[in-house]
């Protein structure tokens, strides 16, 4: 019965990694549809700078979420 036994830390360690992933996934999802949405919604340049923000924006979450994750 070893498989039945768990630490209580090694069981928060698996939760906290699994919610780094969850909101990893969200924040990139969301920001995709803004950098999509912006294309649609602003005119001019602004649509170029929407667009690009939002996508540095869900590499930058991504990366932090991988660094909260270890």
């Amino acid at each position: 019965m070893k498989f039945a036994t768990i630490s209580l830390a090694k069981f928060f360690k698996i939760i906290r990694v699994l919610f780094a992933d969850i909101m990893q996934g969200l924040s990139t999802c969301m920001c995709a549809f803004a950098s999509f949405g912006s294309l649609y919604i602003l005119d001019g340049w602004m649509k170029l700078a929407g667009f690009v923000g939002f996508i540095i924006l869900a590499y930058f979450i991504s990366l932090l979420m991988d660094v909260l994750k270890n």
